[in-house]
């Protein structure tokens, strides 16, 4: 460890730091197992087995996990209990009659559009009745133990992951779904139940996964026990691949429309490994966003020469605002914002270091990974193809500069050989000077000849034919809910796979995975140069009590990216229009900071492209443009610094804290990041959906955006 900086290691520091800090805060490990399918046409027949004590033979609550609903988003569906008592041998038929109904919950597919059913219910725990408590007009009334029928209906077809019982004791009711089981518990049988448990199991086939873990049951009121709305979307397009083909006719199958497929897989890893709970979804994208952290301190290393800079470019982002919202929520935006930035910096060390003579493959390999963290790029969002303008800008200048470099070292051997020539007199040595000159020449367009090839080979290899083998790929998982939601008649379709491609990649460019909070949080993407509007991601908020979860950019680090992207715009004009290189502005320090002004130039305004006419965005989506924007703050003062000739002692040293010189630049840095840091620990509470009173919310960040969403001004 010795050969690195004490900044290297502290960015190491704040990279695990980060990590561990989003593990350990995106909630558990608690699953509701796998999933039934249930249509109209099917019924789940329960059967009860008290636990026996006088008060605990009465059925107080039932929870119910939902997964997918197969309507489209907004729309509602009815999921009904009803309960029977066990009929006597004699009896015709068991008794559902209305009378004997639980009762009815309206639910809306991700949310309610009309505000009847209730919001963000798919994949979180829904309380579906407290029988002991007064509802409405009905009055207490928990279920005697005579009742150990208990039948669930659907209106609509729909994944539900889990159902549990619980006695008035706050008990678990233990509950069977299958002959085998059901007889076990029952101590009559007849033929009536028979028919009954016959029907879940040939009906309803993986009936079973319906109480396959029934000691999962979580309930809270934050982000930490609960999806958000959009990580249903998710979630959705997870069971969508699982589903296949299976098709009801009646239905209608949402998909996740605003990611490309690979976002899907990348997030399908982290249930696979541990399941469908809160952490098995939002670990992958936690585990993106540190990494992003870490290019992000490579990024800058590279640009200024400094692990300083370096390591407060990666301070700067991580706790910018949206790294610990949308980098810690099972959502694609991470992936697609690692991806392009890495992208981006491996195309700069291309343009910076060319391909060296002696591994020139080596050296190459730049422009190869570069455009396979592309082609990864717009698997996940196709946006990329906008957001990689500046990338395509770096590799044209990279190869203009070898171009150039070509030519200098051509023309060093010409003159080199015109001056041997100038003071020689035989005419037989003048002209083995002439072709000697002509050999070196024939040798170094060779080089470069062949570096071209080799950069353009990669180029193409990876932009454009690894793009289009990652994009298809990844996308065979998704075939049959491309071909559910895009074909009009999915049981005979009539578009080819690259059709179906093509509409969803087409559908990344609009906002299609709405929630309730979709247009409160709408902006412009230009608006998030002055954060404009924050995006509330989560709201459970309720009398006096404020609890939320919104991504909003550090106010204070907004407005110094602000004013660092307009003195860094100035300085390079001035930088220009003042005669360049032989002018007042032109400095051993300009080429680095006109190159660092160039690549942050080019990744915020291809950025803001990307995004500028996806109608309905929101501030949650702006990590790529984020990382960027904050990148101007760090520009700005390493300008100054390398400038600023302020800090030295009378006695002709100069003023230092931890090896860093304390001029008046680093003097100003270290004020803006102590506002901004306390501003940072005033949004935590929304940033972590910590509970607050809504006095205290108003004053702690209530006013750190400007235009009121509804949900985040109190």
């Amino acid at each position: 460890m010795g050969r690195y900086s004490k900044f290297a290691k502290a960015a190491f520091i704040l990279v695990l730091a980060f990590f561990v800090l989003c593990a350990c805060t995106i909630g558990g490990f608690g699953t509701p197992g796998k999933a039934m399918r249930i249509t109209p046409d099917d019924e789940v027949v329960f059967y009860l087995k008290y636990n026996g004590s006088s008060k605990g033979d009465y059925l107080g609550q039932i929870y119910l996990n939902i997964g997918s609903v197969y309507t489209d988003a907004g729309q509602n569906a009815q999921i009904t209990f009803n309960y029977a008592s066990v009929p006597g041998s004699s009896s015709s038929s068991i008794n559902w009659s209305s009378s004997n109904r639980i009762g009815s919950r309206t639910v809306g597919n991700v949310y309610s559009a009309d505000g009847e059913g209730v919001s963000g219910a798919n994949y979180n725990w829904l309380k579906f009745r407290d029988l002991t408590v007064r509802e409405g007009n009905r009055d207490p009334n928990p279920l005697e133990t005579n009742y150990k029928l208990i039948r669930l209906t659907v209106d609509t077809e729909m994944l539900i992951n889990e159902v549990i019982f619980v006695d008035v004791d706050g008990d678990r009711i233990p509950a069977y779904v299958t002959r085998e089981g059901a007889k076990s518990a029952a101590s009559s049988w007849n033929s009536l139940l028979d028919d009954a448990f016959r029907h879940n199991e040939n009906y309803t086939p993986d009936v079973v996964n319906i109480l396959d873990a029934q000691d999962s049951l979580r309930y809270g009121e934050t982000t930490y026990t609960n999806f958000t709305q959009d990580e249903a979307y998710s979630l959705m397009q997870i069971d969508n691949v699982f589903l296949g083909g299976e098709v009801y006719e009646e239905s209608s199958y949402p998909i996740d429309a605003d990611s490309g497929s690979l976002a899907t897989l990348f997030l399908m890893l982290g249930t696979l490994v541990f399941g469908k709970s809160l952490f098995g979804l939002r670990i992958v994208p936690v585990i993106f966003t540190a990494a992003l952290v870490a290019v992000a301190y490579l990024f800058a290393k590279r640009l200024f020469k400094s692990d300083g800079f370096g390591f407060l470019f990666a301070c700067l982002f991580a706790g910018g605002g949206i790294a610990l919202t949308a980098g810690r929520l099972g959502l694609a935006i991470p992936l697609f914002a690692f991806f392009t930035v890495l992208s981006y910096y491996l195309m700069y060390r291309f343009y910076e270091q060319g391909i060296s003579s002696e591994k020139p493959v080596k050296s190459a390999l730049n422009v190869l990974i570069s455009g396979l963290s592309f082609a990864f790029a717009f698997a996940i969002d196709a946006k990329a193809v906008i957001a990689a303008i500046g990338i395509v800008v770096l590799f044209v200048l990279g190869a203009v500069r070898q171009h150039r470099a070509h030519a200098a070292a051509a023309r060093a051997v010409r003159k080199e050989m015109s001056d041997k020539n100038a003071v020689e007199t035989s005419e037989e040595r003048m002209q083995a000077n002439i072709d000697a000159c002509e050999e070196r020449e024939a040798a170094l367009f060779s080089e470069y000849a062949y570096k071209n090839r080799l950069i353009y080979l990669f180029f193409i290899v990876a932009f454009v034919v690894g793009t289009l083998l990652v994009t298809v790929l990844s996308a065979l998982p998704s075939y049959f809910s491309y071909v559910k939601f895009y074909e009009a008649d999915p049981e005979n379709p009539a578009l080819g796979l690259f059709a179906l491609i093509g509409r969803h990649l087409k559908d990344n460019f609009t906002v299609g995975n709405l929630t309730e909070f979709t247009a409160a949080n709408a902006s412009n993407a230009f608006g998030w140069l002055i954060a404009l509007k924050g995006a509330t991601l989560w709201s459970a908020s309720e009398g006096s009590t404020y609890i939320a979860m919104n991504a909003q950019m550090n106010p204070v680090l907004m407005l110094v990216s602000l004013i660092g992207l307009l003195f860094m715009t100035t300085y390079a004009v001035l930088y220009f229009v003042t005669g360049g290189k032989k002018g007042p502005y032109a400095t051993e320090h300009s080429g680095r900071i006109l190159n660092a002004y160039l690549v942050m130039a080019l990744g915020l305004l291809s950025s803001l492209l990307a995004f500028a006419f996806a109608g309905d965005t929101g501030a949650a989506s702006g990590m790529l443009f984020n990382v960027f924007y904050i990148g101007f703050i760090p520009l700005a003062f390493y300008t100054a610094f390398v400038h600023d000739k302020s800090g030295s002692d009378p006695a002709g040293g100069k003023n230092a804290v931890a090896a860093v010189k304390l001029n008046t630049t680093m003097k100003v840095l270290i004020i803006v990041c102590a506002v901004a840091a306390a501003v940072f620990v005033l949004t935590l509470a929304m940033q972590f959906c910590i509970p607050l009173n809504a006095t205290a919310a108003k004053y702690c960040f209530g006013w750190t955006t400007f235009v009121n969403n509804g949900y985040y001004r109190i």
